[in-house]
């Protein structure tokens, strides 16, 4: 019996044996050797750790979704080079655990727009995005504005924003009735 592609392709066992064994040799090839590169596990200079307030924002990034539209890596093309400055690289992204890649963007590339806008500016775009840019397609972040904006007395700001799954008829009767145990 002759080794053929007309035995690999007749054989499916044989097939998906041969795809998973140059698939995982391919993946080695390429990822092996990132591993021992300095420019890909050591921060580029200059770069620290993040402080608490800074993972607490990342955090919030997350929680939120943002990354679904806003990508963390400046890819080496010209017009996004000429837009945020300088590619990314892998020595950028050593403390980011798990990394906010992505080739797909809707909104803009949020790596290197820490001081571009005042903090007032990223207020009012978190609470009306088409306030500030008029073809935003970003929902408001209203959950994220303090209940005093949000026109809530004072004394019920705790309460302002409390979401339940009880409908109310049903949130009435439980506190009329608590759980008693004997």
């Amino acid at each position: 019996m002759k080794f053929s592609r007309e035995l690999i392709e007749k054989n499916l066992g044989l097939m998906i044996l041969l795809t998973v064994l140059t698939v995982s040799v391919g993946g080695l090839a390429e990822i092996v050797p990132l591993y021992f590169q300095r420019s890909t596990t050591q921060p580029v200079a200059g770069l620290k750790p993040y402080t608490p307030l800074q993972l607490s924002g990342r955090d919030v990034y997350v929680r939120e979704g943002c990354f679904t539209c806003h990508s963390q890596m400046i890819r080496p093309f010209r017009a996004e080079t000429e837009r945020y400055g300088h590619y990314s690289v892998a020595g950028e992204f050593v403390y980011d655990h798990p990394f906010q890649w992505g080739s797909k963007r809707t909104g803009p590339d949020l790596h290197r727009v820490g001081g571009k806008y005042s903090d007032e500016w990223h207020r009012i775009h978190l609470e009306g995005p088409r306030d500030v840019v008029p073809e935003s397609n970003m929902p408001g972040l209203t959950s994220m504005t303090p209940p005093s904006r949000r026109g809530c007395a004072p004394c019920a700001a705790s309460a302002c924003h409390i979401r339940t799954r009880k409908s109310p008829r049903r949130a009435s009767r439980s506190r009329a009735r608590p759980n008693r145990r004997r």
